[in-house]
């Protein structure tokens, strides 16, 4: 029985262990539509979506609908909605806030509103960034994804290339008895010089 105990013991000390070297995952909260290539570039980060009902302390906010008279009484200090405070203390922390710049009531107004009032209202919205917010269109995230999936699909297409080795690039690998070439799986080695490499004593695997 006393071995048993120890064995338990000693898993559930491992199991504590590790989980205490877990790394820390930051968190985002969406406040608004969720768009996938933003959540799919958080995600890709290494962060956790999480909602306002949990309560935790984000790290990050992005703001995906903004009205004007939200942005308004965000940039006043006069947050009334629930959202607008989670947004006003995020700010007032200095802690990352990001608004969509699609999202936002202003930019779809800007062609029709009076010259003078849209005036009015950017001067808000620069209110937002000198509080520390960040305002990023939806093509940010979409380009980068875009980048990384083009990046990934070139790794993928480069290793299953296939790359012809001739004598004349053995020659000027100035390889020399004893050596040991390993031929890649994707390598297609030409019988010369394959005879090369064997009349100068080097080993292929």
């Amino acid at each position: 029985m006393d071995h048993i105990e120890a064995a338990v013991q000693k898993i559930t000390d491992i199991i504590i262990q590790r989980l205490q070297k877990e790394e820390y995952r930051k968190t985002v909260l969406f406040l608004g539509k969720e768009y996938a290539s933003i959540r799919t570039y958080y995600e890709n980060r290494g962060y956790k979506i999480v909602s306002v009902k949990d309560q935790s302390d984000m790290d990050l906010v992005i703001v995906t609908e903004l009205p004007i008279l939200s942005m308004n009484r965000i940039a006043l200090g006069l947050p009334q909605t629930e959202e607008e405070g989670v947004v006003f203390r995020h700010l007032l922390n200095k802690k990352n806030v990001l608004f969509l710049e699609e999202g936002m009531e202003l930019h779809a107004s800007q062609q029709t509103a009076p010259r003078a009032l849209v005036q009015v209202l950017e001067n808000y919205k620069n209110q937002l960034v000198r509080y520390g917010a960040s305002i990023l269109p939806l093509k940010h995230f979409e380009k980068i994804n875009e980048a990384i999936h083009q990046e990934a699909e070139d790794k993928t297409h480069k290793s299953d290339r296939k790359e012809l080795l001739t004598i004349a690039k053995v020659r000027k690998m100035n390889l020399h008895a004893g050596d040991i070439f390993e031929a890649d799986k994707n390598l297609i080695v030409t019988a010369l010089a394959r005879d090369y490499l064997r009349d100068s004593g080097v080993e292929i695997i």
